[in-house]
């Protein structure tokens, strides 16, 4: 498979993987639900400016990830891409890592889509790194 239609798909899993955040900063009603799962039906005022910060940094990092990613669609050098693949691949499993580990130990999480899009894309990272072409 081509690393560059890797790092496409990548791009696409990783946006829908940051929608449920992306949609928090214009839907009041939509973050009460996920605010729901962490903090019960009325979360105090603090629990609510706490996910609004979390929400507004994570939401950025990864627009700046899926920016690094499509800055990448630049470069033609195979043995290039093979390493840049590499380390999404390393950035993108410290990124799973924490919902993983929630998840193994019954501790609330991220949807379960989130998780699973994002195991998608770290075994398409690893692919692209190993056997991935122009």
């Amino acid at each position: 498979m081509k690393i560059k239609t890797i790092f496409k798909i990548n791009i696409a899993l990783i946006l829908l993987q940051g929608l449920p955040l992306f949609i928090s900063w214009f839907s009041p009603e939509f973050k009460m639900i996920l605010l729901g799962d962490f903090f019960g039906a009325n979360p105090s005022a603090d629990a609510i400016t706490m996910f609004d910060q979390f929400s507004l940094v994570l939401g950025l990092v990864i627009i700046g990830i899926i920016a690094l990613i499509y800055g990448s669609l630049s470069f033609n050098d195979l043995d290039v891409l093979k390493r840049l693949s590499l380390l999404y691949f390393a950035l993108a499993g410290f990124f799973s890592l924490p919902d993983l580990i929630s998840a193994i130990n019954g501790d609330p999480t991220a949807p379960l889509p989130v998780i699973i899009f994002g195991l998608i894309g770290l075994g398409l990272f690893f692919y692209g790194s190993r056997k991935g072409t122009l």
